[in-house]
């Protein structure tokens, strides 16, 4: 028997040995309200054993304290055993050379590295004409790289946005996570020239679709040379969207952030609050900032200084990382009033989980969202 079955058996018991005790003292107190009382045991006993309850019904806590780590390159043995072998993480980079049309190539350099800042163990490898980043653990691919000098690129090789765009799709098809499902949409198209004509690489940048809703952790990134159609970069983020029930209402969201600024930042001045539904990935934001503070704020926390306006990460810096969780929250955006308050933030999210009321996360930065942000670049042709 797990941990989980032995926890909820042992709540169980407890609210049914309270709720005995609390039906023989209404035998004494026949005015007073049982049910009101149940429900009110229920909420604390379940906010005990891991369990929020709104409304008529019980949800499980998802919050946990981050996790720390201190950043190592080295990989233990331990590591090495849940990740998968040279010769499979060597056997899909030569079909993926296949993939992207050098069947003539096979993978010369292959080894597992740490990711030094996520602390994940990849297989970095490459051949002559192309190089790609595997999944330590899972073998899918997450990167792809491949220089223009490996082609030969068209003299002729302006196109319009529409021609870009109807490639970009057709490169998504190819080379979007294996097995995936539901839409893509396309948020960026560039060209890396001055106009469609002088473009000699476009970027398509594709977001998992769910309703109306962006999962910023589900990205497609697509670089190729027009005309030939061949893959120039490629980058793939694919964590899955939870899809979790909108309980909580946007009121509910928003007292439950301010209550939080009032712990983590009693004395500031509140200007702006607003609040909307989004996809995010749960983080160590608000953590971080409610343990480090104005260090945290400021982009000094793990930095020691050592010239005039440059830093490095302290040699003992000790980093925090959350489950890979992506879940619908209220994105609550508090603008703070500059002339009533020291504070250096401007701005501050917080992530409200739409189901459980948690804050699982949140972002230093703007009133706009990443969406906002694409959509709004300049140079964006979509």
């Amino acid at each position: 028997m797990n941990d989980k079955m032995k926890n909820d058996i042992i709540a169980k018991s407890r609210m049914k040995i309270a709720i005995s005790n609390l039906e023989t003292e209404e035998l004494k107190k026949p005015k007073r309200n049982l049910a009101k009382l149940v429900a009110t045991f229920i909420l604390t006993i379940g906010t005990t054993a891991g369990l929020v309850y709104a409304g008529s019904a019980v949800y499980e806590k998802i919050w946990k304290e981050p996790t720390s780590y201190q950043i190592t390159q080295g990989i233990t043995e331990e590591e090495k055993a849940q990740c998968i072998s040279e010769q499979e993480a060597e056997k899909i980079g030569n079909e993926y050379l296949k993939k992207v049309g050098f069947s003539d190539e096979t993978i010369q350099n292959i080894v597992l590295e740490k990711d030094w800042k996520e602390q994940e163990n990849n297989w970095y490898m490459n051949s002559q004409k192309a190089s790609f980043v595997i999944d330590g653990k899972t073998g899918n691919i997450k990167s792809a790289t491949i220089p223009t000098r490996s082609y030969t690129i068209p003299e002729n090789y302006g196109i319009t946005r529409q021609e870009a765009k109807k490639v970009a799709y057709e490169l998504l098809e190819k080379y979007k996570p294996e097995n995936s499902q539901g839409t893509y949409e396309l948020l960026s198209l560039k060209g890396n020239g001055n106009s469609e004509a002088d473009s000699y690489i476009w970027y398509a940048e594709f977001y998992k679709k769910y309703d109306d809703l962006i999962n910023p952790a589900e990205k497609v990134f697509i670089g190729w040379i027009p005309t030939i159609n061949s893959l120039y970069c490629l980058d793939i983020d694919n964590y899955a969207y939870e899809n979790n029930e909108q309980v909580i209402s946007k009121e509910e969201a928003m007292e439950i952030a301010k209550n939080k600024e009032k712990v983590i930042n009693p004395d500031g001045q509140i200007k702006t609050i607003q609040a909307e539904i989004k996809i995010e990935q749960m983080n160590e934001s608000v953590f971080l900032r409610e343990k480090y503070g104005e260090e945290y704020e400021s982009g000094k926390w793990n930095k020691e200084k050592v010239g005039e306006n440059v830093y490095k990460i302290k040699d003992d810096a000790v980093f925090y990382k959350t489950e890979e969780r992506v879940r619908k929250v209220w994105r609550v955006v508090i603008e703070y009033d500059k002339s009533q308050t020291d504070n250096s933030l401007r701005y501050y999210a917080y992530y409200v989980d739409a189901t459980t009321g948690e804050i699982i996360g949140g972002e230093i930065g703007s009133l706009l969202t990443y969406e906002d942000n694409i959509k709004s670049d300049v140079h964006n042709m979509v």
